[in-house]
């Protein structure tokens, strides 16, 4: 059966709030932003590092300090999201403003950075990547290409966080289909957990052009989302949604519900 793992956001911030949240997952999931907060059923960790750009000393210290005591936590991830060192951030979309690192470079910061991590976290526990979301400002080409992302998630200590948003949000910004993407990510079947959120899309003058827009999924996504986690294997969904408690606790009911049907 696919279960709920939530992310431990600002909304645990009001411990009411926070309980009733906890009552309706299975699991939840530690951030960076979040992270002197402790909650019963934390056992996954989700960090907004690069690893295609390299760790640095100050997140090496973070995992020391904030990562690896936490004996209870046994699955952590990461992201690519960027393909330069420097950059900046226009409307919440990166712009390089340094030189653009090649795909083997990538490729090679990424297999150190796993080193170091499990060189800190130990051998024990999984790791894995988030697949991100591709925007034509020339900073996500390559880290969101299938070329690297296919490259690192079959190495041997790596495993993929599939985000289904930054999956359509490239497909949409890339004019590629969906379904060879997610299917070149996902048939190599070591995707255990799948973020889900609901994107929006813009028309204009003939073109569609997607955003990571962290709403409440629709009836379609949640379908789509649901769907694929059974034809994969996929045993964790983490709805990424933060601006509203009861609106999160409503879908978490609602999804656990539709999960039970499904795998009827």
């Amino acid at each position: 059966m696919i279960k709920l793992l939530t992310p431990i956001s600002h909304l645990f911030n009001e411990r009411i709030q926070a309980n009733n949240i906890i009552n309706n997952t299975d699991y939840l999931e530690a951030r960076e932003r979040t992270c002197d907060l402790f909650f019963p059923k934390t056992t996954h960790y989700h960090i907004d590092f690069d690893l295609n750009i390299g760790i640095s000393e100050k997140q090496i210290q973070f995992l020391k300090d904030h990562v690896k005591p936490r004996e209870e936590i046994q699955n952590i991830t990461f992201q690519a999201a960027r393909d330069c060192e420097n950059i900046q951030i226009k409307e919440g979309i990166y712009y390089p403003s340094s030189e653009v690192i090649p795909l083997k470079k990538q490729i090679n910061n990424t297999k150190e950075s796993l080193k170091k991590i499990i060189d800190i976290l130990g051998k024990d526990r999984k790791i894995g990547i988030e697949n991100n979301n591709y925007y034509p400002s020339g900073a996500y080409d390559i880290c969101t290409s299938l070329e690297y992302l296919h490259e690192i998630i079959n190495l041997k200590d790596c495993h993929l966080l599939f985000d289904l948003a930054h999956a359509l949000v490239t497909c949409a910004n890339r004019n590629i289909s969906f379904e060879n993407y997610s299917k070149t990510l996902l048939k190599t079947n070591k995707c255990f957990q799948m973020h889900i959120c609901q994107p929006s899309y813009l028309l204009d003058k003939g073109l569609i052009s997607a955003r990571d827009a962290h709403e409440i999924p629709s009836f379609e996504l949640t379908e789509i989302s649901v769907s694929l986690c059974i034809k994969y294997g996929i045993k964790l969904i983490t709805v990424e949604y933060y601006r509203n408690a009861e609106k999160l606790i409503s879908y978490l009911k609602y999804i656990k519900s539709f999960i039970k049907n499904a795998s009827k």
